[in-house]
């Protein structure tokens, strides 16, 4: 009889241990899918005839400068996400990416296409934010610049900045005309 009433107490003790362990837990401690981290930088490509239009790069890749590792690898597409790098924080930072379009056989003028690189120069000021316990920081980029780097045969033609500030990837924020 004293052993099944210990029992009971302890089996009690346990239930109780584990519903205060649970209640010490905050919904803070798990950092929610939706939560916005740090956004990457968008590329449009536009006509460089018609401003509006948009115009797909074909068989593109993109790396970092200095980087053998593609970014983006072999895509036809009219839009990129570029991430960029944080050096240091509340001074200029600079990513140079390589873009290289038309890298095969063009069915269209039936001769092979020779690869065009250009570079691209975004500077930018990072700033760190408090997102939450859960999530921690994340970098939003202020004062955005971009210049391309000109050579003989430049296939990007004007580059357009949309939005000086990176927050968010709702909508693009750098724009490529060719």
């Amino acid at each position: 009889m004293k052993l099944i009433k210990a029992l009971q107490n302890i089996k009690t003790l346990i239930v109780l241990l584990i519903i205060l362990s649970l209640w010490g837990c905050e919904r803070d401690d798990i950092c929610a899918a939706t939560t916005p981290t740090t956004p990457h930088l968008i590329i449009r490509f536009y006509n460089i005839d018609v401003l509006t239009e948009t115009k797909t790069v074909r068989r593109m890749n993109v790396k970092a400068e200095g980087n053998p590792k593609l970014i983006v690898n072999d895509k036809t597409t009219d839009s990129i996400v570029l991430p960029l790098r944080v050096e240091a924080l509340n001074t200029i930072n600079t990513s140079r990416f390589v873009l290289t379009r038309d890298q095969d056989f063009d069915q269209d003028t039936i001769q092979s296409t020779i690869p065009n690189p250009d570079i691209i120069e975004i500077k930018y000021t990072p700033e760190l934010i408090y997102v939450s316990r859960a999530c921690g920081y994340k970098s939003v980029f202020n004062n955005i610049s971009a210049t391309r780097v000109t050579d003989s045969i430049n296939w990007i033609l004007d580059i357009e900045v949309i939005k000086d500030t990176i927050n968010n990837e709702n909508a693009a924020h750098i724009n490529i005309y060719h």
